[in-house]
């Protein structure tokens, strides 16, 4: 992470004090954001992380564990969703929003699971929400026999932006739930079709942008298999995902 980048974020990171204990000097701060960083790109185990870092593995998960708890990744991905929102000529608030979701394998681990008999997948399933130009606003994960059309209640709920009016989403989202959790929420709900009669791959106008967020999120190998025992720390890892490339787009922006 670039001192620049690190300058977008350090204020929400940095405690505006600590109880108890020695303070921690804010390069040490940053160094834990690092280690996670390193850690969700290439998917490394906790007690993995390399010596080159000053800081211990253990210490680094206690750290991702309070500011998960926290919510400080939501935090941090909703000030710079809006920074290059604005670098982008757009509004800061969303006011429209995608929906998909991606099934992944699971490794031995506690926590939920299932199996999606349509990818023939043995493990979870990612639900995520986000803007036209594919930036994440919100991520939910369910057993990947859930269907979408069940999870998407529970994803909208997660949608930090209230300013969102319309939605589109695929077949998989057909049904009388996904309709009514839309209109409680007062928001217009689309499903979006492919072109008739079609053969081969077809692509269908509002779903590239959050298929393409997806083939990101599944290039950082912590999120190729779902290693953790819980949904949050899941989760937590895919905002980090999209917080680590809106950092690198930012910079090259200046």
């Amino acid at each position: 992470m670039t001192g620049t980048a690190w300058s977008r974020i350090s204020a929400l990171v940095i405690p505006a004090h600590t109880r108890g204990g020695r303070p921690c000097r804010e390069h040490r701060w940053r160094e834990y954001v690092d280690a996670l960083l390193f850690v969700v790109t290439t998917g490394i185990p906790w007690r993995a992380l390399p010596h080159d870092f000053t800081i211990t593995w253990s210490a680094t998960h206690k750290h991702f564990t309070r500011w998960t708890n926290r919510r400080l990744w939501e935090q941090v991905l909703a000030v710079l969703r809006a920074e290059d929102r604005v670098q982008d000529g757009r509004d800061q608030r969303p006011t429209a929003a995608v929906v998909d979701s991606s099934s992944v394998k699971s490794t031995p681990v506690p926590g939920e699971r299932g199996f999606d008999s349509a990818k023939k997948v043995d493990g979870i399933k990612r639900h995520i929400l986000v803007d036209t130009a594919g930036r994440l606003l919100a991520a939910h994960l369910t057993a990947a026999n859930i269907q979408d059309r069940v999870a998407f209640a529970d994803l909208l709920a997660k949608n930090p932006c209230p300013s969102v009016a319309h939605v589109w989403a695929d077949k998989g989202y057909t049904g009388q739930a996904p309709a009514d959790a839309a209109a409680k929420a007062g928001i217009q709900f689309q499903i979006v079709s492919g072109p008739k009669p079609a053969s081969g791959f077809i692509v269908q106008p509002h779903r590239r942008v959050v298929e393409r967020t997806n083939g990101r999120i599944n290039r950082h190998r912590r999120l190729a298999r779902q290693y953790e025992a819980t949904p949050t720390a899941h989760e937590a890892f895919v905002i980090l995902s999209q917080i680590q490339l809106l950092l690198r787009r930012l910079d090259r922006c200046g």
